[in-house]
């Protein structure tokens, strides 16, 4: 897997979050640790980027707004 940082604008503030590219035969998904959440990003059938996350995320939830940020960094490439 590739791996990249990405860099984000939320709120004002500027924030780091790694990420990495993971390939299959039929398309890719794009891994990136939120605070210690692995998001991840793929394409939905209309081809837009949608975002995942895991189910035991109850402890820590990133806020709805930072997902779209970061889904607008990769819409932007």
């Amino acid at each position: 897997m590739e791996e990249f940082e990405v860099p984000v604008t939320y709120k004002g503030k500027e924030h780091i979050f790694n990420g990495r590219l993971a390939t299959f035969t039929y398309g890719y998904k794009f891994y990136v640790d939120v605070d210690g959440i692995e998001v991840v990003l793929e394409r939905d059938d209309e081809g837009n980027l949608r975002a995942m996350l895991p189910e035991n995320t109850s402890e820590k939830a990133i806020e709805k707004g930072l997902i779209e940020a970061i889904i607008e960094v990769f819409n932007a490439l």
